[in-house]
């Protein structure tokens, strides 16, 4: 075990997190390695909801297609319902994930995207397989004994193949911790974290059940969760249980929850465990369909937070996904914040690999992630509080509560009595209040960064525009820098085929999108990427010009003059913008990315690293 092999790149953890950092950073043209110690893809599907920020990213990759054929992208999904039983009486619903009118025009004029549902089990190897082909080595049954830095600054790497029993280390330059809420990275290098009481214990129940006739029998039930308010249901584990559509109409999972209890109730539960199989009959309302339970995973309700997401003391060393931040699955935001983290962080590894940016420009993925984590970490949690109101309103979260009291509290929705009325506002009010989550396109779209460096705002002599409503529902539309680069539907007229705004930017790229009177400005594009290797792509948009702006949305949402420009990051946020044309546009787009890509450091030699060596 004395030889060390070098590798420049190595992602430890292959879901979400690592596998799509794998094919971001393949995408720019890096070679790595990316280890688990799982002996696959993931066979559980915790993670499904796919929001638009997300189907963005994947874009960029080609992947939305894939996506999309594999999803869930019809209404089958878009409420959650709360019943007596899948199959029995209905006593409210909230509409979800694009169901609601207002969250539908939203997204439409946000995105090119719509929201999805697509299991992790089927969104992992569409990763693997993309990581695998553009550069990256994807080792299965590969564990982490240990890691250790070098004097320049390196980091060393014991690894055990399970399959062989082999035992061998790799020296890296760059280590990226996407292993999950028990990172071994983060523990081995220090990472402080941001933690709260943890709200209690879940349990994952994984079971297949045709229910095609439960949801297809003429009465509208269809939904991707069912939260079951039957006090009088016997034999279950847990409180609050909710059966979430996994694959329509045959595959389900049973969440159910230990709310304010320390320790795991579900330690001794499993696929065998008597009576189990009975009670999701019963939360069916079906005694004769077949069910097969295939797995169970209990998890702990986390509220925690990395205060940092790289420690630049030992090196580069990274953290993205649940390694940097653990929550609870509400808002659908696990799997999408582990995408949009490694979408942030492998255009700047990428830049600085290959001697367009300084180092500098790393400290800004802890800069602009870690708060959008922070918010995440908080919301996701205030909102498992939201919910406990819904289930005290039907009279079924209480423990001091007969299953007799359960009945009667339930039963006062129907009832015109003073009771009756009471008990009708709570659940009204309750059930208002999941829509907060229910029409949440504004915490997926409003993650804008102010890393003060890596956003250029000395030209800005306002504040950033602030959202008309609450900003966890509307999304915030602006190229101010810092903002997601806003969707709007472009042509050439004589081709016919509409093209975003999103899917002109990105690809590893900057771009610039200009108007009449911005030639300046696309010289100056080209004289840059000339002298420094930068790629730069620049796109006119308006009559005559590369691009037509179809419905005249660019024009709206573009906030500068014709003449003017924005600068789009590869990550397609706003890098900087100019409300008109200058004197000596090279010179200020120059100044411009010296300071986004913190160039300031090396400008000295302009020229990209690969006529340097």
């Amino acid at each position: 075990m004395s030889d060390i092999t070098k590798v420049e790149f190595l992602i430890i953890g292959a879901g979400p997190a690592g596998a799509s950092l794998a094919c971001f950073l393949g995408q720019n043209g890096l070679k790595g390695i990316m280890i688990s110690s799982a002996p696959g893809t993931a066979d559980t599907p915790r993670a499904h909801l796919i929001n638009p920020f997300t189907v963005e990213c994947l874009a960029d990759i080609g992947l939305d297609e894939d996506v999309r054929r594999l999803a869930t992208t019809n209404t089958s999904f878009r409420s959650i319902r709360w019943a007596q039983s899948m199959a029995g009486t209905e006593y409210g619903r909230v509409l979800y994930w694009g169901g609601h009118p207002d969250t539908a025009r939203d997204t439409a004029t946000a995105s090119p995207y719509d929201w999805c549902d697509l299991p992790q089990p089927h969104m992992e190897p569409l990763l693997v397989k993309y990581a695998s082909h553009n550069g990256f080595d994807v080792r299965f049954n590969t564990k982490l004994i240990s890691l250790s830095s070098t004097p320049t600054s390196a980091v060393i790497c014991t690894l055990h193949d399970l399959t062989t029993g082999h035992v061998y280390r790799l020296q890296t330059k760059f280590l990226f911790g996407a292993d999950g809420g028990r990172s071994s990275v983060a523990r081995s290098f220090g990472f402080t974290f941001n933690k709260q009481p943890s709200q209690g214990t879940a349990c994952n129940i994984l079971f297949r059940a045709d229910l095609t006739h439960v949801m297809t029998d003429g009465a509208n039930r269809s939904a991707q969760l069912h939260g079951i308010a039957n006090p009088v249901v016997k034999g279950g584990p847990g409180q609050c249980p909710t059966i979430r559509m996994v694959r329509p109409f045959k595959e389900w999972l049973l969440v159910t929850l230990a709310l304010g209890v320390t320790g795991n109730p579900f330690s001794t539960l499993g696929p065998q465990t008597p009576g189990l199989v009975e009670y999701i009959k019963q939360l069916i309302g079906d005694e004769t369909v077949d069910v097969t339970i295939l797995r169970v995973d209990p998890w702990a309700i986390r509220e925690t937070v990395a205060e940092r997401y790289s420690n630049p003391e030992k090196g580069n060393v990274f953290l993205l996904g649940d390694a940097a931040h653990l929550h609870p699955p509400t808002y659908g935001l696990g799997s999408n914040t582990c995408v949009q983290d490694a979408y942030n962080l492998a255009w700047k590894v990428a830049y600085v690999a290959k001697g367009w940016a300084g180092p500098g420009l790393l400290e800004s993925y802890t800069i602009e992630r870690q708060p959008v984590g922070a918010k995440i970490v908080k919301e996701s949690n205030e909102i498992i509080r939201r919910i406990g109101e819904v289930w005290q309103a039907l009279g079924t979260i209480s423990e001091s509560e007969t299953p007799e009291e359960g009945v009667k509290q339930i039963g006062e929705l129907s009832q015109p009595t003073v009771e009756g009325e009471q008990r009708r506002r709570l659940l009204h009010d309750a059930l208002e209040g999941m829509r907060k989550e229910g029409e949440s396109l504004g915490i997926t779209m409003n993650q804008w960064y102010d890393s003060g460096s890596a956003v250029y705002l000395a030209d800005e002599t306002q504040p950033r525009p602030t959202v008309d409503g609450d900003e966890n529902i509307r999304p915030l539309i602006s190229t101010y820098p810092g903002m997601r680069l806003p969707h709007a539907w472009l042509d050439v007229p004589s081709r016919r085929k509409e093209i975003s705004t999103q899917h002109l930017a990105g690809h590893g790229a900057f771009c610039l999108f200009i108007g009449h009177g911005g030639g300046g400005w696309r010289a100056a594009a080209g004289e840059i990427t000339k002298e420094t290797g930068i790629p730069i792509r620049v796109y006119g948009v308006g009559a005559g010009l590369d691009y037509h702006d179809v419905y005249r949305e660019w024009r709206k949402r573009r906030e500068v003059e014709e003449e003017g420009c924005v600068l789009v990051r590869p990550d397609r946020f706003v890098a900087w913008r100019s409300m008109r044309i200058v004197g000596d546009c090279t010179g200020k787009l120059r100044q411009v990315l010296d300071g986004v890509l913190s160039r300031e450091e090396t400008h000295t030699d302009r020229r990209p690293r690969e006529s340097r060596l």
